[in-house]
């Protein structure tokens, strides 16, 4: 189950319909059920410790397409990678995965507004925040630890269905939770370059990016040489990654709507910032910083809620959340579905 989740107390696991479907090579979209959760192992790919890794699709419209990172914690070193430190390691059934979920997941909500869009769920078990394709031994105690960073690898083998499946949507939305919000942004390049006619959103939830000094990771996940090569991201640093992929995003496609949520102190974020030696107040300062020279970006806007909730999209409050007057499921509308951009939104 994904860490947040568990410190939401979300309800147990639905009983979802999908079935686990693990060919090779895998099975066409017109194969799966529509509206219902499928399962699928790209061959080549592996969660950390070497367990299968597979992804989730449910079949909508096909002319509307979200692409959700899950989110899951992160690991770099021995201590933050040992069993039970603070990242999930394995993908279970769409039912443990998904069935958490609340928010946009709830397809029978009214108000919903992707209610209805067809989903390619990319679920994260590797520690490194969807970015890395490396290996890595670690020790910690008298425990030799193998860890396979392949977020990147693993994405991408689920996103290459995905284009063959989806080859021209209307509209698309790239979005994912915590990890999964740098792993949005991180992939955003390369799925906006392969719908450079679609409308695209693309939304980070609960993943700011604000570092305590270097980050404290190096470049264990091998991040870098996943890095987009086009010259828009050629600024691209690993200390500052999420505000310069969203920089060099807003110049090389001016005509997708980006955004960042956050709550003003939130209290996972701040958790991961003093893992990595800051401080609560240093990861306050440097969230406004920077969430306020993302707003200058012409299609950049952000929102940032009130208290220290972490995550909105997965979770019941996205349809009662309220900060200045704005819920955030009608700012999401409107940023998603609504012929202009809304207003960046913040505590009063």
């Amino acid at each position: 189950m994904r860490r947040f989740t568990t410190i939401a107390g979300l309800a147990a696991a639905l009983v979802f319909a999908g079935a686990a479907l693990a060919q090779d090579p895998l099975p066409a979209l017109a194969d799966l059920p529509a509206g219902e959760w499928a399962t699928l192992s790209p061959p080549g790919t592996v969660c950390a410790r070497g367990t299968p890794y597979h992804f989730f699709v449910r079949p909508g419209d096909p002319q509307r397409v979200m692409f959700y990172f899950q989110g899951g914690g992160a690991c770099w070193n021995g201590f933050t990678c040992q069993p039970g430190g603070p990242y999930d390691d394995t993908v279970d059934s769409a039912a443990q995965e998904v069935g958490v979920y609340d928010g946009l997941f709830r397809d029978d909500a009214q108000a919903n507004p992707v209610a209805g869009w067809s989903v390619v769920f990319l679920p994260y078990c590797t520690g490194d925040i969807h970015t890395g394709s490396s290996t890595r031994e670690f020790t910690q105690g008298n425990q030799t630890l193998n860890i396979s960073f392949s977020g990147y690898t693993n994405a991408q083998a689920a996103l290459a269905w995905a284009y063959a499946s989806y080859p021209a949507p209307e509209h698309v939305l790239v979005t994912g939770t915590s990890a999964g919000a740098y792993g949005a942004v991180f992939h955003a390049p390369h799925i906006l370059e392969r719908y450079p006619q679609s409308e695209a959103v693309v939304l980070g939830d609960a993943g700011v990016g604000v570092q305590a000094g270097d980050g404290g990771t190096g470049d264990v996940w091998g991040t870098a040489a996943n890095l987009p090569q086009d010259p828009a991201f050629a600024g691209v640093t690993l200390a500052n990654l999420t505000s310069d992929l969203y920089a060099g995003l807003s110049a090389r496609f001016p005509q997708a709507r980006l955004a960042q949520f956050t709550t003003e102190a939130d209290d996972v974020q701040m958790l991961f910032y003093r893992l990595l030696g800051g401080s609560a107040a240093g990861w306050t300062a440097g969230m406004q910083q920077q969430l306020e020279a993302l707003n200058a970006l012409p299609n950049f806007r952000s929102y940032i809620g009130p208290g220290g909730l972490h995550a909105i999209l997965p979770r019941p409050e996205f349809y009662s959340m309220q900060a200045d007057g704005m819920r955030f499921d009608a700012w999401f509308d409107a940023l998603v579905n609504g012929s202009a951009l809304p207003a960046s939104v913040s505590p009063p």
